[in-house]
């Protein structure tokens, strides 16, 4: 389960000590994770998620590429302007038809 959660970690560019401190957990506790050597309850999993600025569904999500999820959550903390922009040059690459 927790094989995701470093690529998601490391593509935003983010250490385990990072991670840790956002979720409130230990750099520990993290590398243990990320080595199979515990596993977290469902509230420690949402810290981890705050942690990582993703939601429970997302962490779960494995449809999407790593790349597409960073896109995604890059656009989502953009404001209106920048939003706007970044349509416009994807418009300019993939015109509607």
């Amino acid at each position: 389960m927790f094989d995701r959660e470093p690529d998601l970690r490391t593509n935003r560019n983010m250490s385990a000590k990072e991670l840790a401190k956002k979720a409130g957990v230990s750099a520990a506790f993290i590398s243990a994770l990320e080595h199979h050597t515990t596993s977290a309850s469902i509230a420690t999993l949402e810290y981890l998620c705050n942690g990582l600025d993703i939601s429970l569904s997302e962490f779960f999500q494995e449809d999407e590429a790593p790349l597409d999820v960073e896109l995604l959550h890059k656009f989502a903390n953009m404001d209106t302007q920048q939003k706007t922009a970044i349509l416009n040059l994807i418009e300019v690459f993939c015109p509607n038809k």
